[in-house]
């Protein structure tokens, strides 16, 4: 999967927080989440959750599906599995059934790769 594959999604992004907005709060949502600004708050996603390339999240993030290009400082829990970008930089653990870690990550915690079946 290439990098532009990974980030333009073909389903519908339900809710995007864009480049240079900050938000603060709880999103838990049915669909998909595209980040290219500052999150801190509780993210829960029945589907996907996409850091952009300009996206900081400082919180945990609890989806199906996570692709991250930008930051997360906080634990990822996803159960279908998760992609860190060749610009990600994750500073906490992450817990799901697939990882993909392109080349030039910056991945600081720790990784379990198992059945994963559910959230936290």
């Amino acid at each position: 999967m290439s990098k532009t594959q990974s980030i333009n999604t073909a389903e519908a992004i339900n809710t995007i927080i864009g480049e240079g907005a900050q938000f603060n709060g709880e999103f838990i949502l049915p669909g998909s989440l595209r980040i290219d600004g500052t999150f801190s708050g509780k993210i829960l996603s029945e589907n996907k959750v996409i850091v952009g390339p300009t996206g900081h999240v400082k919180t945990n993030i609890q989806a199906r599906q996570v692709i991250v290009a930008g930051q997360v400082d906080g634990n990822i829990y996803a159960v279908d599995g998760v992609h860190l970008l060749s610009t990600a930089r994750v500073y906490g653990d992450i817990v799901s059934a697939n990882l993909v870690v392109d080349e030039g990550v910056v991945f600081e915690g720790r990784a379990r790769i198992n059945q994963f079946t559910g959230l936290p």
